[in-house]
């Protein structure tokens, strides 16, 4: 059974947007926007989430497009581009109608710049947060069916249960299915597990993306995307021997050959990141998602 599509996502650093490396605020050049583009088409790679920035409390973005951004726009002509808007939930009054509305002009400018879409990642959110769900459908009616919207999400409920701390950890399929009627695209971001075990975090990644496909299959025209790890550098939440593009890539796949017939609309993967994938990681993303190697390990 075949499982790319080449139908997959990445998140794109903040420089593809400005134009400017983040620390140095050099240019960057259009020889490594042809190795950018070279490298994921290579790579199955159609969904560019490219970050725009936090928003910041007023619902303004810090930054504007560059020139570079445009060239990308060409460059990509085939690609669906989104605007990354990210924040920290407790730095931003998202249950603010003024807020709400502040951003959507963010967003209009953002569509003017010559993007498809906003993908959307505030964490932590907590179930039902206050705020999301009207977002989504302000967004919806003020730039239509044509103007896709995506947004990244935390893992859901077990059994509809919160435990504990884990409450701001976990969506349940109750607030997962409003958002994806409001929605075109989720992305489960399926890493940050806590796990120490390779065989424990293969079966939460196959039970996670179960539940993705069962719940958002169902509604006409959603797309699921399963956000896969290439970073190594949050210890504290996130083992790389244990989360990895090869675990992670196994995961998913077991868990569409267990629903053949529901998983149409999970299209395919998401790295996170580009900038922290390397030669050896894309090797395993071709060796194990793209050409179906690898065998489970059990630790």
């Amino acid at each position: 059974m075949r499982f790319d599509r080449g139908t997959n996502g990445i998140w794109l650093g903040h420089r593809w947007y400005t134009g400017k490396g983040v620390r140095t605020g050099d240019p960057v050049s259009l020889v490594e926007l042809k190795e950018l583009r070279l490298n994921l088409e290579k790579h199955g790679i159609t969904d560019l989430f490219i970050h725009v920035g936090p928003a910041l409390p007023s619902g303004e973005l810090e930054d504007s497009a560059g020139d570079l951004f445009r060239s990308l726009r060409g460059v990509f002509s085939e690609a669906r581009i989104f605007a990354w808007v990210g924040a920290r939930v407790e730095n931003i009054p998202l249950d603010s109608t003024l807020f709400r509305q502040e951003l959507i002009r963010s967003i209009r400018g953002l569509r003017s710049a010559g993007f498809d879409g906003v993908h959307f990642d505030f964490e932590p959110m907590v179930d039902y947060e206050p705020g999301y769900l009207e977002l989504l459908t302000e967004v919806r009616d003020q730039f239509g069916e044509g103007f896709l919207i995506s947004q990244a999400t935390p893992r859901a409920s077990f059994m509809g249960l919160f435990p504990g701390p884990l409450r701001r950890s976990y969506w349940s399929q109750g607030f997962y299915t409003e958002t994806m009627q409001r929605s075109n695209q989720t992305v489960l971001m399926a890493y940050d597990s806590g796990l120490d075990f390779i065989t424990p975090y293969i079966a939460f990644v196959r039970h996670q993306t179960g539940l993705l496909v069962d719940w958002g299959c169902s509604i006409p025209n959603h797309e699921i995307l399963i956000g896969v790890p290439a970073y190594e550098d949050v210890p504290l939440y996130s083992n790389p021997l244990v989360e990895n593009l090869r675990t992670a890539s196994l995961g998913v796949r077991s868990a569409i050959e267990a629903n053949r017939e529901k998983a149409n609309c999970l299209v395919g993967v998401s790295i996170y990141s580009n900038w922290v994938t390397d030669e050896d990681e894309w090797g395993d993303f071709r060796s194990y998602w793209m050409k179906n190697g690898g065998t489970q390990q059990h630790e």
